[in-house]
């Protein structure tokens, strides 16, 4: 029995109208975790490592490693001074006029990338592209063939090898990814990554989120669990906790956890480290309608409100309120075609056959055309600062 998964779907399969078109951090990286474990070859762990310190035309060097003897490791370890690609898959993209389409994020379709003032820019290097995120520098993105940098240029850095288990920090300058059964923190740049610890960890497991100095780790049977960098991984698996949305500003995390009465609901929940791992600090109100999507829910940068994806509309949630018990939310009206995503703190953006729906926490709902040539299959661009969770 896949706890995790089931828990929320076994309550909603029988009445959700359509396939969920968000997903949580921990479902997502479930469903990549299956797929790196079938891509997985029989390399030893020393070759895959090396996948490592592979930028292509760049330098890289390693420097010293300290061991602070309480099992983790830290310190500049390995640093990537990766320069651009200069292979005819990665070229400098020629300059292009640029004009603000006023949606307030970047779209991407398959291979493809369109920036909000009004470029394309090719997305090569990672097979097929199954998650992006605008970061102050650029953009991050990978896919079935690993992870990537791309600078505003065009031109492409590799990050690391071929498994797709990762996840941003809130700022979007920090990367948490597994290799056999090392998770990794890695500081990101233009030049590539600096990775500062390593620390052996369970079989199987997927990061989630940052929170603090801390990764939220899961892995489909056992729940979730918290990795503490520098020091040795100690398991105090949660299987109670149903969904995980994101940690605003990297310092709370939010989630789902099943309500009480017959029907457990779930229930929005604040969620915090302790010395036995993740635990719910409180909860909040508990999911009214079963049409909801409840396996995602994204976050706006500051934390304050919460976009509930249902069949026909998606519910604004004041977090704030919410948690306190009190239900505030605003209607965004759209039977949206894409994944919803925030623009700011206070406009989220849906999409629906007339083009970008920009939906107000004030409830405001503004049109916005498509740009030019965007295909078929598009999403937008999340777009990470260093007030705004990833996933």
């Amino acid at each position: 029995m896949i706890m995790l998964e089931d828990s929320l779907r076994s309550m909603f399969s029988e009445r959700v109208e359509s396939p969920p078109l968000i997903n949580d951090p921990a479902s997502a990286a479930i469903r990549r975790g299956r797929a790196a474990r079938r891509r997985r070859a029989a390399a030893s762990s020393v070759a895959a490592a090396l996948a490592l310190v592979v930028t292509v035309g760049g330098i890289v060097s390693l420097r010293e490693v300290s061991i602070p003897g309480n099992g983790g490791r830290e310190g500049s370890a390995i640093a990537f001074n990766g320069q651009p690609e200069s292979t005819p898959t990665n070229p400098a993209v020629e300059p292009q006029p640029t004009v603000d389409t006023g949606i307030g994020l970047d779209l991407w379709a398959g291979n493809r990338l369109w920036t909000m003032d009004g470029r394309t820019l090719p997305l090569t290097g990672v097979g097929t592209v199954s998650q992006i995120y605008r970061v102050p520098t650029g953009w991050i993105y990978g896919g079935t063939a690993g992870i990537r940098f791309m600078r505003p240029d065009g031109t492409s850095i590799s990050l690391r090898g071929n498994d797709d288990r990762w996840v941003l920090s809130p700022g979007g300058d920090q990367l948490a990814f597994v290799i056999d059964t090392v998770l990794y923190v890695a500081r990101v740049s233009s030049s590539g990554l600096a990775v500062r610890t390593m620390t052996p960890v369970p079989a199987g497991i997927s990061p989630v989120a940052f929170l603090g100095q801390q990764v939220v780790i899961t892995e489909e049977s056992r729940g979730f669990d918290l990795v503490t960098q520098n020091r040795v991984y100690q398991a105090n698996w949660n299987n109670k906790i149903t969904a995980v949305y994101g940690s605003p500003q990297g310092k709370t995390l939010i989630g789902l956890v099943p309500g009480t009465g017959p029907a457990q609901r779930p229930c929005l929940a604040e969620l915090q480290a302790s010395d036995t791992g993740l635990v719910v600090a409180r909860t909040g109100t508990c999911v009214l309608d079963p049409k909801l999507d409840t396996t995602g829910g994204r976050i706006t940068p500051d934390g304050g409100w919460v976009a509930e994806h249902r069949a026909e509309d998606v519910r604004l949630v004041d977090l704030t309120q919410a948690l306190a018990g009190q239900d505030r939310t605003v209607l965004c009206p759209i039977r949206t075609t894409v994944a919803p995503a925030w623009a700011d703190e206070r406009t989220l953006l849906a999409a629906d056959d007339r083009g970008v729906v920009r939906c107000g926490v004030d409830g405001t709902e503004k049109v916005v055309p498509l740009p030019s040539g965007v295909t078929a299959q598009w999403q937008f661009v999340p777009k990470l600062t260093s007030n705004q969770p990833a996933g």
